[in-house]
């Protein structure tokens, strides 16, 4: 707890538009400030589609990612992430992606823990990488180095949030801003107007594949939540994953 506290301590930063990853590997200067959800942008295209699929509204994966892009798009851009292990100087594959959220989703064993067909996924993540070519508020970050997590913050606030990586303290943690996150996801829904689409159905989908991808990723790792009074942070244990 110590740890938390003090990495929490030295790495709060102020909340700024955009939204990113919960991916640890971020450095200062990558999104910071953003909101940290899984998946970025992408993961809204995902549980949209996992909607979509459990509802049977007959959307395709195009037209899932159109609908957030048309929102998103003003609101600094369509912002999701790929890595070095994937996208290399000399090799960029669009079938793949270097985002653990929406990779998993696209294989077969894990997809349906997502509530989508991988099939799905992947022709979503082609798609989205193909558009990222044409369209400038598209923002594809590559993010290097390995997985050194060492738990996961969830964070309650609107005007503060916390770094992802620390190279001055050596560590990293994943960073989910449910907060601002939820409130975010309220302006997509409401602003893409689509039929039988409800912000209940998206915060379902949503929490579910951030379940998913927790099991996932960090099993074994220290949940903490973090709530600001202030600009002064009150971080307290919640749980390990399991």
């Amino acid at each position: 707890m110590s740890t938390a506290t003090t990495y929490i301590n030295a790495s709060s930063v102020p909340a700024s538009e955009g939204r990113k990853c919960v991916d640890g590997r971020y450095l200062p200067g990558q999104a910071s400030g953003m909101i940290a959800r899984p998946g970025g942008d992408g993961g809204y295209v995902m549980a949209l589609m996992a909607v979509n699929h459990v509802k049977k509204l007959g959307l395709t994966p195009e037209q899932c990612f159109n609908a957030v892009y048309k929102v998103v798009s003003h609101y600094k851009g369509f912002c999701f992430h790929t890595d070095q292990h994937v996208d290399t100087e000399n090799n960029t594959d669009y079938r793949l992606i270097g985002c653990g959220h929406l990779a998993m989703a696209a294989t077969k064993h894990f997809s349906a823990a997502y509530d989508l067909e991988s099939k799905e996924m992947q022709e979503l993540i082609i798609y989205a990488r193909s558009v990222g070519e044409i369209e400038k508020k598209m923002h594809l970050v590559t993010l290097a180095g390995e997985h050194r997590e060492q738990g996961v913050m969830i964070i309650n606030s609107k005007d503060y949030t916390v770094l992802t990586d620390n190279p001055k303290l050596a560590q990293m943690y994943f960073v989910y801003d449910a907060w601002r996150d939820r409130e975010f996801l309220k302006k997509i829904v409401k602003e893409m107007q689509i039929p039988g689409v409800t912000f209940a159905d998206m915060k379902h989908e949503s929490e579910l594949q951030l379940h998913a991808t927790l099991h996932n990723l960090a099993k074994g790792l220290p949940i903490y939540t973090v709530s600001y009074k202030k600009n002064e942070p009150k971080v307290t244990y919640f749980a390990t994953i399991s």
